[in-house]
C-alpha cells in the first residue's frame, strides 16, 4: 500500500505540475516540466504493473517513484535549505546546495540563483569591479530615466561591500548632480534628488570616513524634506541612529534603540550602534565589550564589519580604509554644523514608531504537529504498537459502540490517533504544509478553528454513516484545511494572483482529486471523514475568511471556535485517561445472550449469530462485540469425555481460527486464568496483513466445561493487548457462560 501510495503522489503531482511548466512557465523550465512528465509516466506505468504481470512495469515503477521524489521532494527541500543559507549570508554552503539541488532537478531555474549567490560572494569579497563595469555599460545604452537607477545601484553595491569612499566618490560624480528625473510629484525620491534608502546610507558612509560635516547637512535635509511625513520614520530613525552614533551621542542613541522604540531593528543591530556611540565617544573597553555582544548576534556580512571595528580599535587592522575613519580614541571633534545639527536632532522629538509589517507565524501549526507528535510518541511508549486495534481502542479510537454507550469524547480523541507510523507521518506532513499555509491566510486562531470543526465534522459522518468500525487520524482536519485554503484562495483570486499564477489553485484541485480517488482503492481509508472534513472546512474556511464582509465577526467566531476547541481536546484526554478499557467494553450495562443452547452474559451492546454452514463447513454461534474486538464462539454438546472432547474442539476451532486470524500456538504464560471448573489452553497467533501492511497480535482462549449431561465449548478471539488490560473481563465471560434453561 505504501508504495502504491508513493506511485499514485508521483502520478498526480508531477503530472500536474509537469503540465503546469510546459504551459505556463518561461523556457528554462520546459526540460524541469519534460522530467516531471516522465516520472509521472513512468510511475504510472509502475502502477499499471501491481495489477499485470510485467516485470519491466515494476522496474520502471521505481525509476519514477526515485525520480518523482528527487524533483518533487529531495530537490526543492535542497533547494529551500539553500535559500535559507543565501538569506543568513551564507553564500559559499549556499553555492554548494544549489549545485546539488540543480542536479537533482536540472533545469527550475536554479542558474539565476547561483548567480546571485556568486554575486553576494563577490560583494562580500569586496570583488564587485566585474558588476560595476557590467552596469557603467548597460547605463552607457539606456535611456535617461534609467541612468539614475542604475547609479544608485552602483552606489548600493560600494556601501554594501563596505567601501565608503568609493560610494561617496560615485555619489559626488552621478547622483548629487543628476538631472531631475520623472518622479511621483510630492515622492521623497523626488525631494531628495535619488532613493532614501541610498540617501540614508551615504549619509552613513560620510560619517564613517569622518567627515561629519557632510552627514550633517544631508541630515538636515532629510529632516526638512520628512517632516510632518508618515512615510518617513524609518528613514529619519535609521539616519539620526547612524549619524548620532558616528557623533559619539551615547544617551541619545540609547534612547533611539529602546526596544519599545525600534521594533523593526534586530537585538544585533541595536547592540551594534550603541558600541559605534561608544567608540566615537572615546569609551575603548565599553566598546570593546559592547562589539563582542553585537558580535555574537551577528552574522554574515554584519560580523565582518564588527571584526574590522574590534581590529581597529585592538590597532591590529590592516588599514583603515575599508573600515573607515582610524579609531576614535578621544570624544569625535564635531564641526559647528555638525553640532548645530546634533543639537536640533536631540531637542526635537523622537520620531514616529516604525511600522512593522504582523508577520503571521506558524504558531497554530506547529502547536498541533507537537500535539500529534505527542501523542503518537505517548501511546507509542505507554501503551504499545500504534497499529494494534487494542492500544488504539485504549487511546481513544473512534470506536462505534462505545461512542455509543456514552464515551463521546473519542470523536474528539480520534483526531490525535494515528494508525501506525506511516499515517502518522502523512498526516503529520500534510499538516505542517497546508497548515501553514491556512495560517499564513486566516490566522493562527482561525485555522485552528477550522481544524477542530472539520476534524469533528470528519468523526460524525464517519460515526453516523458507519454502522460499525475503528478509525484514527487527523485525516479529515488536514482535508478540512485544504477546504479551507480552495475557498479562500478561489473565492478572494484578487488577493492570491501570485499564488494563481505559481499554479497553486490547481495544485489543490489535483491534490483533492488525487486524495479522495485514492481513498476508493482501500477500504480501511475513511472516506467519510475525508469527505466530510473537505466540505465542512470549506464551509468555515468561507465563514471565517479575513477577507469577507464579515472578517471581524468571523475573527472572534474562529477565536471562540479554537478556544472551544481546545478545552474541549483537553477534556477528551483527561476523560481518555481516567476510563479504562474493561470500563469501555462494560460501559452500558450487560445482558444475557442465548446461542446455540447456551447463554452468555455481555455487555448490552454486544451481537449475537446463530450457528451456520459456510463453504459446507459448520460454524458455530458467536456473541461479539460490534467491531470484534472480542469474539466469543459457542457450541453444545452431549456429555463425554471432557478431555477428548475438549481436544477435538482444539483442532476443529484451530483449523477455522488458522484460516481468520493465522495459526495458533500454544503459550506458556497466559493472559486469561481460567475460572474454576473450567479447562483450557490459551493460543497465540499472528495475524495476517492488513490494508495497511500491520499485523494483528491476537490470543485465542479455547475451553469447556460439563454441566450435568451437557459439555459447553467456547473459543475467544480477542487482541493481546485487550486481554492484558482486561483479563478479569474476559474470564468473566467465561464464567458467566452456562446451558441456557429450556
Amino acid at each position: 500500500m505504501i508504495y502504491e501510495l508513493a506511485l499514485i503522489s508521483v502520478v498526480i503531482a508531477a503530472g500536474y505540475w509537469g503540465w503546469f511548466f510546459l504551459r505556463h512557465s518561461p523556457t528554462t523550465t520546459l526540460t524541469f516540466g519534460a522530467m516531471q512528465l516522465g516520472a509521472a509516466v513512468l510511475a504510472g506505468l509502475g502502477l499499471l504493473g501491481r495489477h499485470v504481470d510485467a516485470g519491466w512495469l515494476g522496474v520502471a515503477g521505481a525509476i519514477g517513484a526515485g525520480a518523482g521524489a528527487c524533483l518533487l521532494v529531495i530537490g526543492p527541500l535542497v533547494r529551500v535549505a539553500a535559500r535559507r543559507l543565501v538569506a543568513d549570508e551564507r553564500p559559499r554552503l549556499a553555492g554548494r546546495l544549489f549545485d546539488l539541488a540543480e542536479i537533482l532537478v536540472p533545469g527550475a531555474g536554479i542558474a539565476e540563483e547561483k548567480a546571485l549567490v556568486r554575486a553576494m560572494t563577490e560583494i562580500r569579497e569586496g570583488r564587485i569591479e566585474q558588476t560595476v563595469d557590467a552596469l557603467t555599460a548597460a547605463k552607457d545604452r539606456a535611456p535617461p530615466e534609467a541612468r539614475l537607477a542604475i547609479d544608485e545601484r552602483i552606489t548600493m553595491l560600494y556601501l554594501t561591500a563596505y567601501r565608503w569612499a568609493d560610494a561617496i566618490a560615485h555619489a559626488e560624480a552621478h547622483l548629487f548632480a543628476a538631472p531631475a528625473t520623472h518622479n511621483v510629484e510630492g515622492s521623497l525620491r523626488q525631494a531628495l534628488g535619488f532613493a532614501p534608502p541610498v540617501w540614508v546610507e551615504l549619509l552613513g558612509a560620510y560619517g564613517r570616513v569622518g567627515d561629519l560635516e557632510h552627514a550633517a547637512r544631508m541630515l538636515a535635509k532629510l529632516e526638512d524634506v520628512c517632516a510632518g511625513r508618515d512615510d518617513a520614520a524609518l528613514w529619519i530613525h535609521r539616519s539620526r541612529v547612524m549619524f548620532l552614533a558616528l557623533a559619539g551621542r551615547l544617551d541619545a542613541v540609547r534612547a533611539l534603540v529602546v526596544a519599545r522604540r525600534s521594533r523593526h531593528m534586530t537585538r544585533a543591530a541595536r547592540a551594534y550602534w550603541v558600541a559605534v556611540a561608544l567608540e566615537h565617544r572615546g569609551d575603548r573597553a565599553a566598546a570593546v565589550t559592547a562589539y563582542r555582544k553585537a558580535r555574537g548576534r551577528s552574522h554574515g556580512r554584519p560580523r565582518e564589519l564588527i571584526d574590522l571595528a574590534l581590529a581597529r580599535l585592538s590597532g591590529t587592522a590592516p588599514a583603515p580604509a575599508a573600515a573607515g575613519a582610524p579609531a576614535a580614541l578621544a570624544p569625535v571633534a564635531l564641526a559647528p554644523v555638525a553640532l548645530e545639527v546634533v543639537a536640533r536632532v536631540e531637542a526635537a522629538p523622537l520620531p514616529a514608531l516604525v511600522p512593522v509589517p504582523r508577520r503571521i507565524g506558524s504558531r497554530a501549526t506547529w502547536l498541533l504537529t507537537g500535539v500529534l507528535v505527542a501523542v503518537w510518541t505517548s501511546v507509542a511508549l505507554g501503551i504499545g504498537e500504534t497499529s494494534d486495534i487494542g492500544v488504539l481502542t485504549r487511546a481513544g479510537a473512534l470506536v462505534h459502540a462505545m461512542i455509543a454507550g456514552g464515551e463521546w469524547w473519542r470523536l474528539i480523541a480520534c483526531l490525535f490517533l494515528h494508525v501506525g507510523t506511516v499515517h502518522f507521518l502523512l498526516n503529520a506532513l500534510g499538516l505542517v504544509v497546508l497548515g501553514r499555509l491556512a495560517e499564513e491566510m486566516f490566522g493562527s486562531a482561525r485555522t485552528i478553528a477550522v481544524f477542530g470543526a472539520a476534524g469533528i465534522a470528519g468523526s460524525l459522518a464517519s460515526y453516523v454513516a458507519s454502522p460499525v468500525g475503528i478509525s484514527a487520524g487527523a485525516s479529515g482536519a488536514v482535508f478540512g484545511l485544504l477546504g479551507a485554503v480552495f475557498v479562500e484562495i478561489t473565492w478572494h483570486r484578487d488577493r492570491y494572483l501570485v499564488a494563481w499564477k505559481r499554479g497553486m489553485w490547481g495544485a489543490l484541485a489535483a491534490i483533492t482529486v488525487g486524495q479522495l480517488g485514492y481513498g476508493f482503492l482501500y477500504p480501511a481509508i475513511d472516506q467519510w471523514a475525508h469527505a466530510a472534513g473537505l466540505v465542512a472546512g470549506a464551509a468555515f474556511g468561507a465563514a471565517l475568511s479575513p477577507h469577507a464582509k464579515w472578517a471581524r465577526a468571523g475573527l472572534y467566531l474562529g477565536r471562540a471556535m479554537a478556544l472551544g476547541f481546545g478545552v474541549f481536546a483537553i477534556t477528551a484526554a483527561v476523560l481518555v485517561i481516567g476510563t479504562p478499557l474493561v470500563t469501555s467494553l462494560t460501559r452500558g450495562g450487560t445482558a444475557r445472550r442465548i446461542a446455540d443452547g447456551v447463554a452468555i452474559t455481555v455487555p448490552a451492546s454486544w451481537l449475537s449469530t446463530p450457528p451456520t454452514t459456510i463453504d459446507g463447513k459448520p460454524e458455530p454461534a458467536h456473541v461479539l462485540q460490534p467491531e470484534e474486538l472480542v469474539v466469543v464462539k459457542l457450541a453444545r454438546m452431549a456429555r463425554g469425555d471432557p478431555a477428548s472432547q475438549l481436544a477435538v474442539w482444539i483442532a476443529e476451532e484451530g483449523q477455522r481460527s488458522a484460516k481468520e486470524i493465522g495459526e495458533l500456538r500454544m503459550v506458556h504464560d497466559p493472559i486469561v486464568a481460567l475460572p474454576a471448573g473450567w479447562d483450557g489452553r490459551e493460543l497465540a497467533a499472528l495475524g495476517p496483513e492488513d490494508d495497511l501492511g500491520y499485523r494483528q497480535r491476537m490470543r485465542v482462549i479455547l475451553c469447556d466445561r460439563a454441566f450435568a449431561d451437557t459439555t459447553i465449548v467456547m473459543a475467544i478471539q480477542v487482541p493481546e493487548t485487550v486481554a492484558s488490560a482486561a483479563p478479569g473481563f474476559v474470564a468473566g465471560l467465561i464464567a458467566s457462560t452456562a446451558p441456557a434453561s429450556p
